[in-house]
């Protein structure tokens, strides 16, 4: 199908005239509200990203497409949806790029750096994280995802639940701090600072090589994912008053898909565990080293101005910095991302074009999401419609960019967006969608068919932390009829919903049928003691095999999130 490998002429390159440099730069798991200034009592320090917010356009309801890593990467690389990246692996069909072992097949070639590559006399450099590719994640990855729907035995109170992520590794860590170090030495991400100098020392030489020629150069960070980690230079700049510690609510009070995440990540701790779990200053000190994986990150963007400035193309340069999702950071007794709320779904993101600085900035309230960058870089790359890629599901930010916003362009644009999620560490499939009406902002949030669990409605203008959900009430459900129905539709207008997640349950049913047909000693593979989920195993053994059982031998179907601190298997 069109996308993937086929013998092709190259087409003519558009002229290289007025064509911007571009220097696209993507974080690891930043939450979208972290760099709005007043954030968390401006908490973290980040004058890089400020210098280009203050001439640049600042987008506040910016959304990854399937906020976990490799999909999300999948999606806005190939600007297509993750529902829109068919393929084939390891002999069976998958509609989509669903969960961390699932992203773009390999014969894919229509990702930006290919179609720039392609078409335009761009100089195109990748270097950093890239993660698109289907197949690259772990064992822990796709036997987790597959077996979302068996319903595995737990206790809360006695063991912390059925977890797939470590607890000291995860919710139950306090983090990490090295010792000493500076801006830039002595770093716990070291390998984003070794790549971030060749990177930059590129830029410099191209443009001395062939000045007349245009750049892209895009640099994936690995800093800001879990484990929180950190150096004492920058531990020292969060100033931990300014550090707000989020209300957690009773476990049994949540979302049951909510407490499912939360347990899975390893946040739901036994009663042994439980008060040093849930001491503030331990929350406090989770958060506090978060933000300062981001103030290290601002540094590296620093370093990447200073380049361009350097070279002498800082008024021809664009700069794109965004992040491929966000961080529960310790919301909603979470850490990771993988759920539908803000913290993880939605992104930063901040474009600076040098040719048009615009004083004193602008920000952007519209919904945007990370796909709408892939035509935002073929636009700016004077790259012709006819020769854009099919399928591409979002929209190009361009109009919104110069000093007098296209109002008939960006009146074209659809007033929502769309997400959605199928692998780890969640109790089911989830799909959003966010769209701006001329009273608010809302936000509702589909699991499964819709005919499982609740769904949830909230107001992101009057309720930011998206704690009250507008449709727990049949008075509520009957106040917001309309606006659910229309927030649905559009919706399906994107992603038939009913029909994904059953099929991603066939997939995971089918998967884990084939990997049990082909691995030999299956049984002490799916629980060996490197696996993450392996003393969720232990706990119950037995009862393990029989939930898996259970499973592999009833039809492919979505099982609603469980609300129970204990669970037992007949």
């Amino acid at each position: 199908s069109a996308g993937y490998a086929s013998p092709s002429p190259p087409p003519q390159p558009p002229p290289e005239q007025d064509l911007p440099n571009i220097v696209f730069l993507v974080v690891e798991s930043t939450d979208g509200r972290t760099w709005t200034p007043g954030y968390s009592n401006d908490v973290i320090p980040m004058p890089n990203i400020r210098e280009l917010q203050r001439s640049g356009v600042e987008f506040r309801r910016h959304y990854s497409n399937a906020p976990v890593c490799c999909p999300s990467r999948a999606t806005f690389w190939s600007g297509r949806h993750a529902s829109e990246i068919p393929h084939e692996h390891d002999g069976i069909r998958v509609g989509g790029a669903w969960n961390n072992y699932e992203g773009l097949p390999l014969n894919f070639t229509d990702r930006i750096d290919q179609v720039l590559s392609r078409v335009t006399n761009y100089n195109v450099k990748v270097s950093g994280k890239t993660d698109w590719v289907t197949g690259g994640h772990s064992e822990n990855v796709y036997l987790n995802a597959w077996s979302m729907y068996a319903r595995f035995p737990y206790s809360v109170n006695q063991s912390g639940g059925w977890y797939t992520e470590v607890p000291a590794d995860s919710c139950g860590s306090s983090g990490h701090v090295k010792q000493g170090g500076g801006a830039k030495t002595g770093s716990a991400h070291a390998g984003d600072w070794h790549t971030a100098d060749n990177t930059t020392a590129w830029i410099k030489e191209i443009v001395k090589l062939n000045p007349e020629r245009p750049f892209f150069v895009f640099q994936g960070m690995d800093i800001v994912h879990p484990p929180y980690a950190t150096n004492q230079f920058y531990n020292s700049t969060i100033d931990r008053s300014k550090v707000e510690v989020p209300a957690w609510q009773p476990l049994m009070e949540m979302h049951p898909c909510d407490f499912q995440s939360s347990m899975l990540k390893g946040c739901t701790p036994s009663d042994l565990d439980a008060p040093g779990f849930y001491d503030n200053h331990r929350r406090r000190e989770i958060r506090a080293l978060y933000y300062a994986m981001i103030a290290e990150f601002d540094t590296m963007v620093g370093e990447y101005i200073r380049a361009v400035k350097q070279a002498g193309v800082w008024d021809n340069t664009v700069f794109i910095v965004t992040s491929d999702h966000g961080d529960m950071q310790m919301e909603k007794q979470q850490f990771y991302k993988m759920v539908p709320y803000d913290a993880s779904a939605s992104v930063p993101m901040v474009i600076f074009d040098g040719r048009n600085p615009l004083q004193n900035g602008r920000v952007i309230t519209d919904t945007t999401q990370l796909i709408d960058i892939f035509p935002t870089v073929m636009e700016l790359a004077g790259v012709n419609d006819t020769l854009l890629p099919p399928k591409l599901g979002g929209h190009s930010l361009v109009p919104m960019m110069s000093s007098q916003p296209d109002r008939a362009r960006i009146s074209q644009r659809p007033d929502f967006v769309v997400s959605q999620f199928h692998g780890d560490d969640i109790g089911m499939s989830w799909f959003l969608v966010v769209q701006t009406t001329n009273v608010s902002t809302y936000k509702m949030i589909v699991w499964g068919s819709g005919e499982q669990v609740p769904a949830l409605l909230f107001d992101l203008q009057t309720d930011p932390n998206e704690e009250k959900n507008l449709i727990d009430t049949a008075e509520g459900m009957e106040a917001h009829k309309g606006l659910v129905q229309m927030l649905d539709r559009n919706l399906r207008s994107v992603v038939d919903y009913p029909t994904v997640a059953q099929s991603v349950a066939q997939y995971n049913w089918n998967s884990l049928h084939k990997w049990i047909a082909r691995t030999p000693g299956w049984k002490d593979e799916i629980h060996k003691s490197s696996l993450r989920w392996s003393k969720s195993w232990d706990q119950d053994v037995n009862g393990s095999f029989t939930a898996l059982n259970q499973f592999l031998e009833s039809p492919p179907g979505i099982q609603a999130c469980r609300l129970n601190l204990t669970w037992t298997t007949n």
